[in-house]
């Protein structure tokens, strides 16, 4: 006997026969990943404050008749930025951060929460960006760290300049992206059922007709036996009364 072969129609005619199951197997998926994102996971927000850093040699080098700055120094200050990026991520910053926070923090912990780093290659604004199960807190140690780390820039470079360019109002959940989760469990739920369908589909050697027993088999087909059962309750039916069948119509 040969193997029975499958085509791409072959596939969409199982999903549509077994449509109800697909999508039964996506909400379910989809329910648990949203319950469990929302009632078993703990959010986690993030808020972001920035501060502006420039080389002192700007201020000085400002020409107040036509408004312009020298290109160098700009240049400067923007490759100042990136030694200031590397200072703010050095521990002690943080353990002043801590200090002033108090006993609830250890820098170690706020170090694993943070990212400090330039917004882009050609600007002098650094963003901090805190991490925290409450938003409130996430921005008060966001707001609190480019507070401490406009008097701390200067401690190292002399000639910097760093001012609080914004301070973080608003924090946004980042984790657990619920939307995200729950369509992307849907779809696994659906494609799921459909590979179990077609698994057991696979498995069947059955021949449910004439056409599908000639596109899958490279044999003539001589004759099909009727199907009694379906013939008795549609057009013909057993006559009880008088024996052996007679016809409904």
């Amino acid at each position: 006997m040969e193997e029975k072969t499958i085509n791409i129609m072959d596939l969409v005619m199982l999903a549509w026969r077994r449509i109800w199951i697909i999508i039964l197997a996506a909400v379910v998926f989809a329910a648990a990943a949203f319950s469990y994102c929302k009632f078993l996971l703990t959010p986690s927000y993030s808020a972001t404050a920035s501060i502006l850093v420039t080389n002192g040699a700007v201020t000085i080098s400002y020409d107040e008749t036509t408004g312009k700055v020298s290109s160098s120094d700009i240049s400067a200050s923007l490759y100042l930025a990136y030694t200031v990026v590397d200072i703010l991520n050095t521990p002690d910053i943080y353990k002043k951060v801590a200090d002033q926070l108090g006993k609830d923090y250890s820098y170690q912990g706020l170090m694993s929460a943070s990212s400090v780093a330039r917004r882009s290659e050609d600007t002098l604004f650094i963003d901090v960006t805190f991490s925290s199960t409450d938003p409130k807190e996430a921005m008060r140690i966001a707001n609190k760290f480019v507070e401490i780390a406009c008097d701390y820039i200067p401690g190292f470079i002399p000639s910097a300049r760093a001012n609080v360019a914004s301070t973080a109002i608003k924090a946004a959940m980042t984790y657990p992206r619920t939307l995200m989760t729950t369509g992307v469990a849907g779809v696994v739920g659906a494609v799921a059922a459909y590979i179990v369908l077609f698994i057991i589909e696979s498995m069947n050697r059955a021949i449910k007709g004439e056409e599908d027993f000639t596109s899958n088999f490279d044999v003539p087909l001589l004759g099909a036996v009727p199907d009694f059962e379906n013939a008795e309750s549609g057009g013909y039916r057993k006559n009880k009364g008088r024996g052996g069948y007679s016809s409904g119509y």
